[in-house]
């Protein structure tokens, strides 16, 4: 997998003027790394995360990806990076099969029925390959997310509160993509409070205001 580096340098988020959510966060995380972003509820872990893939803007400080030595432009970002969050929405008037189709599409992949079949069959879901998105349980969700954070093999995956919604075996998916990912070479940003996610971590960043 290519190189990546991603470095945060003085990382400050303030709302209203001078009441800031964190300040003067610091963390770099590379191929072959797991980086955990961890803190109380509310401090501000899904909000750091938004920053570095560049939804959301820092107060001060600088974010700066490098793929293959280069650095790369904010606006390019999401062309690295896959991203699962449970406050994400899913397009839930599709079925899975319609969905990995639509996604495909609109990151240049090619997925025939049967190997979109196969990819569902990763995450429990291949039985639902014909049901709309919008009846599933709110775990099938979580995992039909951590499936469209995958389906074009990033280099970097995102991944907030992967674990939520998820029974044992969804944890156990969620941990092995995690684990898959870091020992394929690819770099994870993990936010979590999960003992067991971040155990996985070969660093990790405290956020707190």
């Amino acid at each position: 997998m290519n190189s990546v580096v991603i470095n945060g340098e003085n990382i400050s988020k303030s709302f209203f003027r001078k009441n800031y959510i964190f300040r003067g966060l610091n963390f770099s995380v590379c191929n072959g790394e797991v980086l955990g972003i961890c803190g109380p509820n509310g401090s501000g872990k899904s909000t750091l995360l938004k920053i570095i893939i560049g939804l959301m803007r820092q107060s001060s400080g600088k974010v700066e990806w490098e793929i293959e030595g280069k650095k790369m432009e904010e606006s390019k970002y999401f062309l690295h990076y896959g991203f699962a969050s449970p406050y994400l929405n899913l397009y839930e008037e599709f079925t899975p099969l319609e969905l990995i189709a639509v996604i495909s599409r609109l990151r240049g992949l090619k997925f025939a029925d049967d190997e979109s079949t196969e990819l569902l069959k990763k995450f429990f879901l291949a039985e639902h390959r014909n049901k709309p998105i919008r009846n599933f349980s709110s775990g099938m969700k979580q995992r039909m997310k951590l499936l469209t954070a995958t389906i074009h093999k990033p280099k970097v995956l995102i991944l907030d509160e992967p674990s939520t919604n998820l029974d044992s075996r969804g944890v156990e998916l969620a941990l092995s993509l995690i684990d898959s990912h870091k020992k394929d070479g690819g770099a994870v940003l993990l936010a979590s409070n999960d003992d067991h996610e971040l155990s996985l971590c070969t660093n990790k960043v405290y956020v707190s205001n």
